[in-house]
């Protein structure tokens, strides 16, 4: 197995994740590499993604597994060669298996608004209540929900505030506390997010999942 850890940004964010998945695979065959597929009657090839980013958000710590003995080094550089633009391999490394979809717990997001800095104090206030509902989008429509354990901090870097946010399971979609920070904050122009990390929770501790695999 090779774990591959790319970016999704610019023109890259509007493409759906089962088109990005299908898109991966065609540069995987432009780039001539050998990649296992599966058996069975209509066999596919064996890549593994991350969870699925909401449309329009960008990413520089997305992955992705792939059933392939190539040299990660080899990998990374021929396939980087044929995506388009966006996306980008920025880290290789061998794994034993394809599980970062499910052991990631947790990531973390960068909130910047042009209009003014975020207020420290304000998120902190947020912080210290007991509950935080604010409206999120389930199966059956938008429903407010009191997602205070799904935040595992927020704080503020430089002005942008910097939420690490349960994904999995426990997900808090990044867009939705965003709409909630502009409100509480009093932000009435458009706030940029970016996906920085991805984590995982164990023991207590949280490390990246760059850490867990050895990614550089």
């Amino acid at each position: 197995m090779i774990l591959c850890k790319f970016t999704k940004i610019d023109s890259a964010v509007y493409i759906p994740h089962l088109d990005m998945l299908r898109e991966m695979g065609r540069a995987v065959r432009r780039a001539d590499l050998s990649v296992r597929f599966s058996e069975g009657f209509n066999p596919h090839m064996l890549l593994y993604f991350s969870q699925p980013l909401p449309l329009g958000l960008p990413s520089v710590c997305e992955y992705f597994c792939a059933d392939s003995d190539e040299d990660p080094e080899v990998f990374r550089e021929r396939l980087n060669v044929k995506l388009m633009r966006g996306m980008r391999i920025t880290g290789s490394v061998k794994c034993e298996k394809a599980e970062v979809h499910a052991i990631t717990t947790h990531a973390s997001y960068r909130f910047k608004s042009p209009e003014k800095p975020f207020d420290e104090a304000v998120l902190n206030s947020i912080m210290s209540r007991k509950t935080i509902e604010i409206p999120v989008k389930t199966k059956k429509g938008i429903a407010v929900s009191d997602v205070k354990p799904r935040i595992y901090s927020l704080t503020v870097d430089g002005g942008d505030a910097v939420a690490v946010l349960g994904c999995g399971r426990e997900n808090l979609r990044a867009d939705s506390l965003c709409e909630f920070l502009r409100g509480e904050c009093g932000i009435g122009g458009s706030v940029r997010i970016l996906k920085e990390a991805a984590y995982v929770l164990k023991d207590g501790v949280l490390k990246t999942v760059d850490e867990i695999y050895g990614l550089t």
